[in-house]
């Protein structure tokens, strides 16, 4: 887990946000100053921002989901062994699952909202 924790994103999503700012800059100033060919190239840039970022939640919230169940069964497992450094390292896989999941669903929160 990050020191912060907050489970680090796809870099999908990351790059995904990006490519949709700039698309839609684009779009906008080519509408702006009638250049059909920028708006066009910045149009095809967000929809593709979009895809990449959306790919990029998908791959999270199934590491999210994984990391979970690995963390919860491990750490329940290594409680009846009496293990408690695997207990805690696979509470700490659990907790870094759970924040990268809810990180996906606050992107997806935001942008129902939005």
């Amino acid at each position: 887990m990050t020191p912060s924790g907050v489970a680090k994103d796809s870099s999908d999503r990351t790059d995904g946000s990006w490519n949709q700012t700039v698309g839609s800059a684009k779009e906008s100033l080519g509408g702006l100053i009638g250049n059909e060919s920028l708006r066009a190239a910045g149009e095809q840039q967000n929809q593709e921002g979009k895809a990449q970022e959306a790919q990029g939640q998908l791959r999270d919230l199934g590491e999210g989901i994984a990391g979970r169940a690995k963390g919860a069964v491990g750490s329940a497992v290594a409680g009846v062994l009496g293990d408690d450094n695997a207990k805690k390292d696979f509470q700490a896989t659990h907790d870094e699952a759970k924040a990268r999941q809810r990180g996906v669903e606050a992107d997806l929160d935001k942008k129902a909202g939005a």
